[in-house]
């Protein structure tokens, strides 16, 4: 797994948030071509919802653990 060591809190209340998904996001390599990785051809994003408030939020993944 590709996932950031750390947990993501929750931007609205603070819980650590579960991660759901990691999903290549390629519109990256557009954006910012040296931050994409040439394997993939974009970068990493995670997902994650709140166990607490049922919020949601993503960021860019740091990568493998």
């Amino acid at each position: 797994m590709s996932t950031n060591k750390q947990k993501m809190k929750c931007p609205q209340c603070g819980v650590d948030m579960n991660l759901h998904a990691e999903k290549i996001d390629y519109s990256a390599a557009l954006r910012e071509p040296e931050s994409a990785d040439p394997a993939l051809g974009g970068v990493i994003e995670e997902f994650h919802s709140c166990p607490e408030c049922g919020g949601s939020a993503s960021r860019r993944s740091d990568g493998p653990r």
